[in-house]
């Protein structure tokens, strides 16, 4: 009910709705909703904040197909986003996962550039001058402790570095090493080693079909 009364009518309200979207599990419960409400979303911060009004919600491709924009979005940031896939050439891994072709990599590039990219960038940017405004509010609230509270909260064991600079870098989305990369990071893409495994493939095919012909 939450997801499906929620409007859009600030970018806060698409902050909240990206900020579910970062529970891998609430996506898989709510996936349908979620779809609809995405592209709602998507389509509100094109025409209002950005003034485009020229692009269809969703992408259609010219045979009809409709392009998810949830999934494309939590396939590209559990990879690491749009230029860690660049960089990577992960884009055809990301359209083949999509259900195209390896050949429609640099199409899926050009529609996650045109849709969400700046989105999703002014999302990482918002998310960012909120932590910094919640450290600047702390670090006020700190400095009218009286000298007894600093004592007692020297006392309190330390945060270790190393969990401090992770919390960071999962915040502003260095890397995204959070929920949504649980899994091992995937090799640069080779357009040669995927030719050459279709083509064994196909010849063990023939050879089969073959041999069962003679018999």
């Amino acid at each position: 009910m939450i997801i499906r009364a929620l409007e859009f009518h600030e970018f806060a309200d698409c902050k909240t709705l990206l900020d579910m979207i970062d529970d891998r599990d609430f996506i898989f419960k709510y996936i349908h909703d979620l779809e609809i409400k995405f592209e709602e979303m998507v389509g509100w911060f094109l025409k209002e904040k950005m003034g485009i009004t020229s692009r269809s919600i969703p992408p259609l491709l010219s045979y009809g197909r409709r392009m998810d924009l949830l999934g494309l979005y939590v396939m590209v940031e559990r990879d690491g986003g749009y230029r860690s896939i660049t960089v990577d050439n992960l884009w055809p891994t990301i359209a083949k996962d999509l259900g195209f072709e390896y050949q429609d990599g640099d199409f899926i590039r050009v529609i996650y550039a045109m849709y969400l990219d700046v989105l999703i960038y002014y999302y990482r940017f918002k998310s960012v001058q909120e932590k910094v405004q919640d450290k600047v509010t702390m670090e006020e609230g700190e400095s009218t402790m009286t000298d007894n509270e600093q004592g007692r909260s020297k006392s309190a064991d330390p945060v270790p570095e190393d969990a401090a600079s992770e919390h960071y870098a999962l915040y502003v989305g260095n890397s995204w090493e959070g929920s949504w990369k649980l899994h091992k990071k995937r090799h640069r893409f080779n357009f040669n080693e995927a030719r050459k495994a279709v083509d064994e493939a196909n010849h063990s095919v023939m050879m089969n079909a073959a041999k069962h012909n003679r018999i």
